[in-house]
């Protein structure tokens, strides 16, 4: 793991050198992939931000006839991802605009592909277990 160590260095300086910090992946842009779970199988487009180890952006989630759209937050350390994906009332198609899902989990990114684990509740169909992602960027 790349160690980033900053501070002032010399004779007179009273600055404190910052704490060595983890050299973060860099996983803004465009990820589009698949997502598996005790739901079924669909296709996720993941718009990401990030500021620093920050992460935020949108999601456009599709699972047979049904799109959901939402948004995403999470973090990343070094090549540790956490995700978090809510869906919120109305972010539905109809018949289900009334159904809310937030799925949570962490996993791998490099600076093309993030693969992550998660679990969550969906408001209408209950429980969601054994998820797993796939992402690739572009």
């Amino acid at each position: 793991m790349a160690l980033a160590l900053s501070g002032a260095c010399g004779g007179a300086s009273s600055s404190t050198p910052a704490a060595p910090s983890a050299s973060s992946v860099s996983v803004a842009g465009s990820w589009r992939g698949t997502a598996t779970d005790s739901s079924g199988e669909g296709s996720l487009t993941l718009q990401l931000t990030q500021s620093g180890t920050d992460l935020s952006g949108t999601v456009t989630m599709s699972v047979i006839t049904v799109t959901g759209r939402g948004t995403v937050t999470g973090t990343v350390s070094g090549s540790t991802i956490r995700l978090t994906i809510t869906i919120p009332a109305g972010g539905f198609d109809a018949p289900f605009s009334g159904c809310t899902a937030t799925v949570s989990g962490d996993g791998q990114a490099s600076a093309s592909a993030i693969n992550a684990t998660y679990t969550g509740t969906n408001s209408c169909s209950g429980p969601v277990t054994k998820g797993q992602l796939t992402l690739t960027k572009g």
